[in-house]
């Protein structure tokens, strides 16, 4: 999927509507989202963290499009196990069809469909923003967690986007009306909380900033988000063509500027 495709897209941000979105838009997405450094950084450092062994059982909350849980299952080999949980059907084909050998279940977060102490490592990654009750989610992960297991959560925190030029009142609708759309917006500085108060023991943690491309504003999440807050009635049509010019005026001359910020954090169960 291009940046362009996206613009004419709408993905949903609740774990509810999962199942009703478009499989293979989503895998796109989850495609663009994957090339950008500041993932592929906290991808790395989580696999570093978690440190699957040949033999151990792994898990993959919300396991997309498969790549990730790949490489769990080459890390623990044939003697060992890596399952994914994804509640979308059509993301559960797409996995199964670029990676045939991937055992794969439907599930949600906060209701896993596995005994407790099943995992000796456990990877959630960009699920909890869209899920209603992230406290009960972290703590079912920590229950399929067995005694010594490792758990990494990656997710973003939305409030640290960052836009320029723009007017201040009319992105702050836009945003505003993006948090309400989002189940749990504020995620990624939750982190270390819930697996905290999930009786886990956090050994590390770090973040990573997605810095947007100047070409970003023109097409891709912010064209996406001034049709949606149109459609919506949350800005006007004039203020959306104001605030798009502006935009691709300032990237026109290199002076446009997206970021966000996306945290990682790591613990342990205790043995």
């Amino acid at each position: 999927m291009s940046e362009q495709e996206l613009d004419e897209s709408r993905v949903g941000f609740k774990l509810r509507d999962a199942d009703r979105e478009d499989g293979g838009l989503l895998a796109m997405v989850l495609d663009l989202m994957a090339a950008k450094p500041s993932v592929r950084t906290l991808k790395a450092w989580a696999l570093d963290a978690l440190a699957p062994a040949v033999g151990e059982a792994a898990l993959d909350v919300g396991s997309g499009t498969g790549e990730d849980l790949a490489e769990l299952l080459d890390r623990v080999g044939p003697s060992g196990r890596a399952v994914g949980v994804e509640p979308n059907r059509g993301l559960r084909t797409v996995a199964r069809e670029r990676h045939p050998s991937l055992e794969l279940v439907d599930g949600i977060a906060s209701a896993l469909p596995f005994d407790g102490a099943s995992f000796d490592v456990v990877r959630c990654e960009r699920v909890l923003q869209h899920v209603d009750d992230a406290p009960a989610a972290a703590r079912e992960m920590a229950r399929v967690l067995r005694p010594g297991g490792r758990i990494c959560l990656i997710d973003t925190d939305w409030a640290t986007a960052i836009v320029h030029p723009a007017d201040p009142e009319v992105l702050g609708r836009m945003i505003d009306f993006f948090h309400t759309e989002s189940a749990n917006p504020y995620s990624g500085r939750t982190l270390r909380g819930l697996l905290a108060d999930a009786g886990l023991t956090v050994a590390g943690e770090t973040a990573a900033t997605w810095i947007e491309p100047q070409s970003g504003a023109k097409q891709g999440f912010l064209s996406m988000m001034g049709k949606t807050s149109v459609a919506a009635g949350v800005i006007t049509a004039a203020e959306a063509e104001a605030f798009h010019r502006g935009l691709e005026e300032a990237a026109d001359r290199g002076a446009f500027h997206m970021s966000l910020t996306m945290y990682a954090v790591a613990a342990t169960k205790s043995a």
